[in-house]
């Protein structure tokens, strides 16, 4: 059986109407990954701007501006409406954060303009060979792309194995471990092999933060709903039965009113050559 997905005259699309939610319940990301792209930069003594690609409602743009303390100017571009206005209103004023809607395989800069470039649990969702070509001309040379996914380790939580495998029930062609497509189907993707294999970038390695944090059951719900997975869950077999589901494992799970989310933010790196 092959589940017709809703909303998904584009790969982006899905989110509209999201937007509040998925800044308000979703994960942000360990500082210590923008660190990484900070000082790369810092250390190139580059001053062009650093970009956020797919950067939704600005979780990790945000993060990123806040670990470059006005030193270097922080770009989000996103091409959902619904998304972008959001992150506007969710940055905060002091950080140094501008705007752009535009996708990902048309980045609206100039050649040889950009220090870094980051995609932040997007980069699936992209046609990565026009999106790479993009990357390959607006990055200064030696300047960093960083693919960033936060992740369920759900191999580390029973509650987490369930939910996903709860999702397979829902979605047949979902397994655990594999991504959104372009054309919203799933498959697994190397972005370190497909990065390894193209000739305009060097230095590619993968490294991985591990991290957890604690929801109650309103907050879990949210969050679950403010996903994809759940979104097509609930398209699935109705967002009653969906709800009935998470909040029996969060019943069976949880303790002291709090379920853990143990999370890996895995970053693939590359230079441009």
């Amino acid at each position: 059986m092959t589940t017709n997905f809703p909303n998904f005259e584009t790969p982006w699309s899905e989110f509209t109407g999201e937007g509040e939610s998925y800044d308000l319940y979703r994960p942000s990301y360990p500082a210590e990954v923008a660190r990484v792209i900070i000082d790369h930069v810092t250390n190139k003594r580059f001053d062009a701007p650093i970009v956020d690609v797919g950067s939704g409602t600005g979780i990790f743009t945000r993060v990123l501006a806040a670990e470059a303390q006005g030193r270097l100017s922080v770009m989000g571009v996103e091409p959902n409406a619904d998304m972008i206005q959001i992150a506007g209103k969710s940055a905060p004023h002091d950080l140094q954060i501008t705007f752009r809607i535009a996708p990902a395989e048309r980045l609206p800069f100039p050649d040889k303009s950009v220090s870094a470039i980051a995609a932040a649990t997007a980069a699936h969702r992209f046609d990565r060979q026009m999106f790479y070509t993009e990357v390959a001309r607006t990055l200064l040379p030696d300047g960093m792309l960083a693919l960033v996914h936060n992740r369920h380790r759900y191999w580390d939580s029973p509650a987490l194995a369930e939910y996903h495998e709860f999702v397979e029930q829902c979605i047949p062609e979902y397994r655990r471990g594999t991504f959104t497509t372009s054309a919203g189907t799933y498959s697994t993707i190397d972005f370190c092999s497909e990065l390894d294999a193209d000739l305009r970038f060097a230095d590619v390695n993968v490294r991985h933060w591990n991290w957890d944090f604690d929801v109650d059951l309103s907050h879990f719900l949210a969050l679950s709903f403010s996903s994809s997975l759940m979104q097509r869950s609930a398209s699935a077999i109705g967002k009653q039965a969906v709800a009935e589901k998470l909040a029996e494992l969060f019943e069976r799970y949880s303790q002291d009113g709090l379920l853990r989310q143990p999370h890996v933010t895995e970053v693939t790196l590359a230079t441009k050559r």
